[in-house]
């Protein structure tokens, strides 16, 4: 666990210093949200990780259980915020929608990864203490 989460430090703070580089070469294209953004998507990340890896220490189908239904929860809460900015802010629905997507897609590939890691590295230490 403790690597996961040094990584996702790193992914998180290297979202938030893009946000601060178009700040800098883009100021008029810079949104207050967007290291928020950031921060948001880590701790999303993060609380997802915990909750799928702590199922796998269960029975399968407890974790295939909280795995779809933390996959359906955090879709859920995605689409509702992203609802609530783009209905309180709708002159910056579209450049905050572009750095939601691109903060998604991160977020989703970097726990995909992490996810596909932590299951290949149990089933080896299951299969070793198995021998």
């Amino acid at each position: 666990m403790k690597r996961y989460l040094v990584s996702l430090l790193v992914v998180t703070l290297a979202m938030v210093l893009a946000a601060f580089v178009v700040l800098w070469t883009s100021p008029d294209h810079f949104l207050v949200a967007m290291p928020l953004l950031a921060l948001y998507f880590g701790a999303v990340c993060g609380l997802q990780h915990w909750l799928v890896t702590h199922a796998m220490q269960r029975s399968p189908r407890t974790f295939v259980q909280v795995f779809l239904g933390s996959v359906v929860g955090v879709l859920f809460i995605h689409v509702l915020v992203l609802a609530v900015y783009l209905f309180t802010h709708p002159s910056h629905a579209r450049l905050f929608t572009l750095t939601f997507c691109i903060g998604y897609a991160v977020s989703l590939v970097f726990e995909t990864i992490a996810l596909v890691r932590y299951v290949d590295r149990e089933r080896r230490r299951r299969h070793q203490d198995g021998l």
